[in-house]
């Protein structure tokens, strides 16, 4: 494993770091949608500074967060700008060009924005590289690469905790029908609490929706609201209790340990369908 926090202090990276900070930035797309940016910059004989100059100047305008490799072979400078999107690297790019601008000398560029997880370091570099080999315009302005901006499908999980099969078959159906772009739901059911909770099923790191009834055979509803609240991600758990209870001390027992919507019975399927439609896209 690599110390981000020395690595923050030197800006000095090995390419196998480089793939392992890349493969960071990664799991932040999925877990958080930050996307960042792979900048290739191109270094040039009739520069006035050496190669390693030319590096040594990158680097130190970079930003506490961001990374500089430089290739020793192809002579470009590879920079990994974290929380970075293409805007703010172009915006980089031109404060490193008026330190030239005196010699007028531009510099060639290759911006890749990634905004998902279906691509590798080297697949990335490749196309950036062509991208830079086979620039038509040099110096114009950077080279915007936009192959790696599609959103990955985010993974939601379902749990269907409820042991009238009708019901259980009516939510499992609703979910399977529902169409929210880029999300993909992964529903499972269950006929008891105690099933659930003896279950690996909701201890990924995935947000989750749980259909949850009140009365179960061997675990009530309320037993596993209140074990699901006590974890220590419980934010990633949207609650929907069902419950045939009207009363408003029942309903406001639930809101009180941390269920996010009361479903009452019998209900009406198309506010509910709106309902998860809604938390879905929150989710999303």
């Amino acid at each position: 494993m690599i110390d981000v926090e020395v690595l923050y202090e030197q800006k000095i990276i090995e390419y196998a770091q480089l793939q392992q900070l890349y493969k960071l930035q990664l799991a932040y797309v999925m877990r958080k949608k930050i996307h960042f940016s792979i900048v290739l910059i191109e270094y040039k004989e009739e520069f006035p500074i050496s190669y390693q100059q030319f590096y040594d100047q990158l680097k130190g305008r970079l930003r506490d967060s961001d990374f500089a490799y430089m290739h020793s072979e192809k002579q470009y400078i590879v920079l990994l700008l974290t929380i970075s999107k293409t805007a703010e690297a172009q915006s980089f790019i031109q404060r490193i060009q008026h330190v030239f601008t005196k010699d007028n000398i531009p510099i060639d560029s290759v911006i890749s924005e990634v905004a998902n997880d279906a691509h590798s370091l080297d697949e990335v570099l490749a196309i950036s590289e062509s991208a830079l080999l086979y620039q038509e315009n040099k110096g114009q302005a950077p080279i915007i690469v936009k192959d790696f901006l599609a959103r990955s499908k985010v993974i939601i999980k379902v749990s269907i905790i409820e042991n009238n099969r009708i019901t259980q078959s009516i939510f499992t159906n609703l979910f399977q029908h529902l169409s929210i772009d880029n999300v993909q739901l992964d529903i499972q059911t269950f006929s008891d609490g105690l099933q659930f909770i003896e279950s690996d099923w909701y201890r990924s790191a995935h947000s989750h929706i749980v259909v949850l009834n009140d009365i179960l055979p061997k675990k009530t509803g309320l037993e596993v609201l209140d074990y699901l609240r006590a974890l220590p991600n419980e934010q990633k758990y949207i609650i929907l209790f069902c419950s045939s209870r009207v009363s408003e001390d029942a309903q406001l027992y639930c809101f009180e340990h941390g269920a996010d919507a009361y479903i009452v019975r019998p209900f009406n399927l198309k506010i509910v369908e709106k309902q998860i439609k809604n938390y879905l896209r929150r989710l999303n």
